[in-house]
C-alpha cells in the first residue's frame, strides 16, 4: 500500500497547497476505506506439464519440458491441415515457445523453401523488441 501511495503521489505532483492537501486526504483516509483494499493475495499456480519432453519436434530440442497448453498449440500448428490457434495464458506461461518452435520447425522441414515463413505481430514496440531477441536466440540455437 505504501509502495501505491508513493507511486501515486510522485506521479503527480502538485505546488498548489490546497490541492496537494486534498490529494493526501484521498490517499491518507478515503483512500485507505476505497483506494487500497485487501488483503491482496497471487495465486501462482503451476502450469500442467506436458508429456513429450524435450524433443516433441524431430529436428530440434526445446529449451526447457514444455507444458501442457505449448504441446497442444504444437500439436495444432504441425499438422499437415495446421489450424488457427489462440494461446491465452498466464505470464511466464511460455506463449512465445507455442509459435516460436513450430515457425523453427517448418523452417527447418522446408530448407529450400524461400521467402517470408510467418509473420508476427505484436501490440508494442518493447514487446516487439524482446519477442525479435528471443526469436533469434531460438534461431541461433538451431542453424543447421
Amino acid at each position: 500500500m505504501d509502495g501505491v501511495h508513493a507511486f501515486l503521489d510522485s506521479t503527480f505532483p502538485t505546488t498548489t497547497p490546497n490541492f496537494q492537501r486534498a490529494f493526501d486526504g484521498i490517499l491518507n483516509e478515503v483512500g485507505q476505506q476505497s483506494l487500497f483494499q485487501g488483503p491482496y493475495y497471487r495465486v501462482g499456480l503451476p502450469f500442467q506439464k506436458g508429456s513429450a519432453g524435450q524433443n516433441f519436434f524431430p529436428r530440434l530440442e526445446t529449451q526447457f519440458p514444455p507444458h501442457l497448453h505449448q504441446e497442444q498449440a504444437w500439436s495444432r500448428l504441425r499438422t499437415e491441415a495446421k489450424q488457427s490457434t489462440l494461446v491465452a495464458t498466464g505470464t511466464g506461461s511460455g506463449k512465445t515457445e507455442c509459435f516460436l518452435y513450430p515457425i523453427l520447425d517448418h523452417i527447418l522441414d522446408n530448407p529450400s523453401e524461400r521467402g517470408i515463413k510467418a509473420i508476427i505481430l505484436y501490440p508494442m514496440n518493447a514487446l516487439a523488441t524482446d519477442q525479435a531477441r528471443r526469436f533469434a536466440e531460438g534461431i541461433s540455437h538451431h542453424e543447421s
